[in-house]
């Protein structure tokens, strides 16, 4: 039985190996497949596609040849769906491509991204965002996709030619949604001065950048997303000329520019029609600057000229004026100072017609006077010098427009030293002293300064009086100020300097001397050509009432 069973089992072993042999084995079906080199571009790009995993060709007898489409669509479907069905916005890219006897495509195949969609419902244009590209056997069934970014976008500069500095704006459009923006010139990042930095949800932006320096010519102006979005532009550089100050006298120095013009090429200039040749040298970038003397030309309206050598050339116009002048009355020196006081008359030419012309003196000015110019801007005035300190200071007359200076030295020599006369050395004075001193001459005016102190050394401690500004050579104390008494043995000081107006001081006198005596022994009287002391006045007067009282007293007892 056990060995019926086994032949039973080799029976069908042999069987199943015979059928394994006699039929051919099935194909596993793989699933189509391509890809996008690149995947992400602008309208005008070309792309290639590779493919495999497609039917096959078959190249015996009969031949059997299979061939793909490809289309491109902003329509999102899904493979088995139609195209004019769920994708009805359209355009075929690529037709009759042959897939090999392996199942892959024969040869790597290309198409261009085009710039509109021209078949479906409606025609539509080539625009930044994500497409797909499908692909169909004989059919309109879509076997496989792959997606494709559509980049890129557009923009328009305004002006598109102009100047170094000048304000250049740009519009933007088909950028990719919400794109982080950058503005680059000729390659080099400039900054974005005013508007959008990023495109708005449209992919559309405007915004305002400044021309760098940069050479004559064209140059490519780039704005780059953040997405991948690029587009250009060109811009024209054209060369410019400027003036500083725009208008100056003859023998003024001005600065002439340039941007714009030649990389590293000499520059000639005319300045109101006297060249300059080689004047300046331009630098990589096409600019230039050169300081020139304003030649001696009449008052008018000139042309400045400039031009490399390469013939780039350009023009700006210049005021010639005629040289505002003033002049001072006398005229002063650090050998001949002026002084406080001193009548000074400043004159002025070429300055504003009919116009209030304001004299101020001092490096902090003060106004010293004020005229009217006549109808050719000239004027004259008059004014007394201030109290100011010795050395150098300035006169300057303005019109609000134009504003001119000159020196004015105020003398440094000290005054004298004031004599001293009263009170006398070691004199006794009274509590209202009096004090002397003999007048100082100066040609800025002079004033004293008195000090009054406990100390021959005028320690600050030991000053009772200071009195500054007097103006007259004496002073008396008043009853405010009443010195108490000192006696012979500690006196009081005194001393006295001059001060003129251009605050130049002479020394002090040497410190005198004198003492202030009590009221009873202060005061003395002359009685028959004798000086008698106060207080044997007093004594002598005590003496006389005493006897008085005595005689009254024996009187009255004889009479009683």
């Amino acid at each position: 039985m056990k060995k019926v069973k086994f032949l039973r089992v080799l029976a069908i072993g042999v069987i199943a190996s015979v059928l394994a042999i006699a039929i051919p084995a099935s194909p596993v079906l793989a699933a189509e497949e391509i890809t996008l080199d690149p995947e992400e571009g602008e309208v005008g790009t070309e792309v290639e596609v590779d493919g495999e995993g497609f039917d096959e060709s078959d190249f015996g007898e009969p031949e059997v040849l299979v061939y793909v489409s490809l289309y491109l669509s902003p329509d999102e479907a899904d493979e088995g769906d139609e195209i004019g069905d769920e994708v009805d916005t359209y355009r075929r890219v690529k037709s009759g491509i042959l897939i090999d006897g392996t199942g892959d495509f024969d040869d790597v195949e290309t198409f261009t991204v085009p710039s509109a969609l021209t078949a479906g419902t409606d025609d539509e244009d080539v625009t930044t965002g994500l497409y797909y590209v499908y692909v169909t056997y004989g059919d309109d069934e879509i076997v496989t996709f792959a997606e494709f970014q559509i980049i890129g976008g557009e923009i328009e500069v305004n002006p598109d030619t102009g100047n170094v500095g000048d304000e250049v704006d740009i519009t933007g459009t088909d950028f990719m949604e919400d794109e982080e923006l950058t503005v680059e010139f000729d390659g080099s990042e400039v900054d974005i001065e005013s508007g959008d930095d990023q495109a708005d949800n449209d992919g559309e932006f405007t915004l305002t950048f400044l021309v760098p320096e940069e050479t004559v010519g064209d140059h490519t102006v780039t704005v780059t997303g953040d997405e991948g979005s690029e587009a250009e532009a060109t811009f024209e550089i054209e060369p410019a000329l400027s003036v500083n100050p725009t208008t100056a006298p003859p023998g003024d120095t001005v600065t002439v520019s340039g941007t714009g013009f030649g990389d590293r090429l000499e520059v000639d200039i005319t300045l109101c029609g006297v060249d300059f040749p080689a004047a300046a040298d331009t630098g990589r970038d096409g600019s230039f600057s050169a300081q020139l003397e304003v030649p001696e030309v009449d008052e008018g309206i000139y042309d400045i000229d400039a031009e490399d050598e390469d013939g780039n050339d350009a023009s700006v116009q210049f005021t010639v004026e005629e040289a505002i002048e003033i002049a001072v009355t006398p005229v002063t020196s650090t050998a001949s100072p002026g002084y406080v006081g001193q009548n000074i008359t400043v004159s002025g030419a070429a300055f504003q017609p009919n116009a209030q012309v304001t004299i101020t003196y001092t490096s902090t000015p003060q106004t010293v006077a004020t005229t009217t110019s006549d109808g050719n801007g000239n004027f004259t005035a008059t004014f007394s010098v201030p109290e100011s300190e010795a050395g150098s200071h300035t006169i300057t007359a303005s019109d609000g427009t134009n504003s001119l200076q000159v020196p004015f030295y105020m003398e440094g020599q000290a005054p004298d030293i004031p004599p001293p006369l009263l009170p006398l050395m070691g004199d006794r004075a009274d509590a209202l002293t009096e004090f002397d001193w003999e007048d100082v001459e100066d040609v800025s005016g002079v004033t004293y300064t008195l000090q009054v102190a406990t100390s021959d050394d005028f320690a600050p401690a030991s000053i009772v009086l200071v009195k500054d500004g007097l103006t007259a050579s004496e002073y008396k104390i008043t009853e405010a100020e009443k010195l108490p008494s000192r006696s012979k043995e500690e006196p009081y000081y005194w001393r006295v300097k001059a001060v003129d107006g251009a605050a130049n001081e002479s020394g002090w006198t040497g410190a005198g001397q004198f003492y202030v005596g009590s009221s009873l022994s202060g005061w003395a009287v002359t009685i028959f050509g004798f000086s008698i002391s106060g207080w044997a006045i007093l004594w002598w007067s005590l003496g006389c009432l005493g006897a008085g009282l005595g005689g009254y007293w024996l009187g009255k007892r004889r009479g009683g």
